[in-house]
């Protein structure tokens, strides 16, 4: 559990744990959270704070206008079953091909903003129901965006902050935010095939309901971890379209192209997964599967699964 961790629905939040699939490790929805690949995202610019206090209101009533946020709300996105379904499995890249969203933010999100793996065919018609309008929206609860200041006292590795281009006094733009009701639809079927065949099939007794978990190489694991997948793509392109529509509103108030304000993604990481990953137990390297529940990876320069434009300094 993360110094910071609190309360959740099975898991704490802030939490991490690591099975081993190889003897009878468990794959759990509880463990990953139920708004999956719920991530932060952020946008510099080469704006200053000067810069923008004459354009404060226009840029935060634009912001909301195209930007929907709340329960329920609905993006511009229409899609169709099917268009949702290329969503899921393309992630980010979806977001590429049909122009809302720059080939290189690719190199700078997780996972290259798509993971492999993803199956439509493992999520429910409910999840697309719920899912196919909400592109590019933010949601409730604890999601935002909002438009920074970097201070100088904040900035603790100045050569860091260089390479990733800050600057003392400069505009950027964050926001944090997931999978929306498709996620949560994801995590509800799952806990409750999980729940049928927890006991029954495979004599796991837990003390918690929202801790339901199945092996991970059982077919429910295989299920469940196919379509988690496609979670955290929807999420990745969610994000993007975001991206997408702030950088259309800094472009119409500002009447400059994004290109021009360096609008360049700096990161898009998540904070509700669950990944294969290589970790050193017992002087062994072995295959785990990691579950990270309001958690992020922090892995070090040069690691294989960082983004290519982070390799130089980790995610710190």
């Amino acid at each position: 559990c993360m110094p910071d961790g609190h309360w959740g629905y099975g898991f704490p939040i802030g939490g991490v744990a690591a099975f081993d699939p190889e003897d009878g490790g468990v794959i759990s929805p509880g463990g990953v959270g139920f708004d999956i690949n719920c991530g932060m995202s952020l946008i510099k610019t080469n704006l200053t704070e000067k810069d923008l206090e004459p354009h404060k209101k226009e840029i935060l009533n634009k912001l909301f206008e195209k930007i929907p946020a709340g329960v329920g709300s609905t993006g511009f996105l229409k899609l169709s079953h099917n268009e949702f379904k290329r969503v899921v499995e393309e992630g980010s890249k979806w977001c590429v091909d049909n122009g809302y969203s720059l080939d290189r933010d690719l190199t700078f999100t997780e996972e290259e903003g798509c993971i492999e793996g993803a199956d439509s065919s493992k999520i429910s018609d409910k999840v697309i129901q719920r899912g196919l309008n909400q592109i590019g929206t933010l949601g409730s609860g604890n999601h935002y965006l909002e438009v920074q200041v970097v201070k100088e006292e904040n900035i603790k590795d100045k050569e860091i902050a260089k390479k990733l281009g800050f600057f003392p006094g400069q505009i950027v733009i964050m926001w944090h935010c997931g999978s929306r009701g498709a996620g949560h639809q994801i995590a509800t079927d799952y806990l409750m095939k999980f729940l049928n065949v927890m006991e029954s099939k495979y004599k796991i007794k837990i003390l918690d309901r929202e801790l339901a978990c199945a092996p991970f190489y059982s077919p429910e694991g295989q299920d469940y971890f196919a379509a988690m997948k496609c979670g955290i793509n929807m999420s990745f392109a969610n994000r993007q379209v975001i991206g997408h529509r702030v950088r259309e509103v800094f472009s119409q108030v500002f009447k400059q192209d994004a290109e021009k304000l360096d609008m360049d993604l700096v990161y898009s990481i998540a904070h509700n997964t669950s990944k294969i990953e290589k970790h050193i137990v017992d002087e062994k390297i072995k295959k785990l599967i990691v579950h990270r529940k309001g958690s992020t990876r922090s892995f070090g320069p040069g690691h294989e699964d960082i983004p290519k434009a982070h390799k130089s300094i980790g995610q710190v």
